[in-house]
Formats: C-alpha cells, structure tokens, sequence
C-alpha cells in the first residue's frame, strides 16, 4: 500500500483509503504547526505503518523525513521516473539554451555507466552531434560500443558539452547541469509534467513517479515544460 501525507491545518492524523487518479492510497492528514505538531506527525507515521504503508507521497519540501523513518517509512524516489524522460530532458536544456541538437555536445557524468545511462546514450545519439561518457565504472566500455553502433564522436571525459546529465552526486560537472537523483532532482528550470490532472498535481513528480512505475501514467501523457 502506498501512504500519502497530506499537510492541513487542524489535522490530527486521521487516515483513510482513497483513490488518486486510479492508484489506491491510505491517505493521512496533519497540522506541523504548533505545540503539538510532531505529536500529529507521529500519530499520521503511526497510522500509516499499521496500514502497511513502507512508501508515502510527501508535499514539497517537507521537512520531517528523519520522524517518518521511525516508522520505518520513506519516500518515493522520482529519480527512476525522471531518468526515463533523461534523454528529452537534455534536449530540452539544449533548446533553452538556444543551441540546435544537431550541432551540440551532450555529457553524461556518473560514478558508473548503468543502464539507464546507456539507454540515454543510445537515444541521444542519432539525435546530438557529439557524446561525453564519464563514468569511471563502465564509461569506456560503453564509448566504445557507442562508436561502433552509431559512429558519432564520443569524447573524454575532461571535455566539456553544452549541457550535463548527473545520473548520481559523484559526477565531476563542467557544464550546466540536470541533476537526475534525488528526492527533488535539480532539471534546472525544466519540469516533468502530466495530462489530463488537476493543476497542483500536474508536476508532482512524486506522484507522476508512482503513477508511471504502476503504468498509470505511460509515456504519452507526459510533458517536459520550463519554468519561465
């Protein structure tokens, strides 16, 4: 069962099981203010892990992980969500830039080339002009599979692109960067977005994670848009 937390003034951790846009959730509201507002929190944690919740659905930028992790909850990690969309996402940042693809280098820095740094790779080239692989655990490997599949340069690592995609927090960065990890990634004024939701759930990416790994949310309904 996956929780959700949802901040309310007046809230005292009740909780209760709805439906979030066709995905089940024990839903718990709670008041953080005030003399009693980590008694609330702890009664809502509570009230989640006897409901079997180990994942909950967090507002932005709340600040009690470490009270939830007592019992023994955690976020959902958007990272793999965002991930899949790495690919858009660079060319999405070239265009902000005003760079054409086409003629652009693209880098992409991690303390090992993973799968999901490989399928990225596999997607930008036909798309940029040159790759950076900077991995120390598989980056060679993977450059030269890419020069022998595509045929496109791929530079070393101590050369710079236009834009870098972070797959963890060990990349040494030269560019400016998205940063793909996290419980809030960094996409540098980009933003995954979903269709046909309510507008304060539009960029939940949180919630578009748990969407999309339950198939909830395929591809197609996705949007990558700016800030400004």
């Amino acid at each position: 069962m996956l929780g959700q937390l949802k901040l309310e003034a007046g809230g005292w951790g009740s909780a209760r099981t709805e439906e979030l846009y066709g995905l089940p959730v024990l839903r718990t509201w709670a008041d953080p203010n005030g003399y009693f507002g980590e008694f609330r929190l702890a009664r809502a944690g509570r009230k989640l892990r006897s409901g079997g919740v180990r994942r909950v659905l967090l507002p932005p930028w709340f600040e009690g992980l470490e009270l939830l992790g007592r019992f023994g909850l955690r976020p959902l990690d958007p990272g793999p969500l965002v991930r899949s969309q790495s690919a858009e996402l660079a060319v999405k940042a070239l265009e902000q830039q005003g760079k054409d693809p086409g003629r652009a280098t693209v880098a992409l820095r991690g303390s090992r080339a993973d799968r999901d740094m490989a399928r990225t790779a596999r997607l930008l080239c036909p798309t940029v002009r040159r790759i950076i692989i900077a991995a120390p655990s598989g980056g060679e490997k993977l450059a030269r599979d890419l020069r022998w599949e595509f045929g496109i340069p791929v530079l070393p690592p101590e050369e710079t692109g236009a834009v870098a995609l972070c797959f963890d927090g060990g990349a040494d960065v030269r560019e400016p960067a998205l940063e793909l990890y996290g419980l809030r990634p960094n996409l540098g004024g980009l933003r995954i977005c979903g269709q046909d939701m309510e507008e304060e759930d539009r960029c939940d990416l949180q919630l578009l994670a748990a969407l999309w790994e339950r198939g909830k949310m395929p591809p197609g309904r996705l949007n990558i848009t700016s800030d400004t």
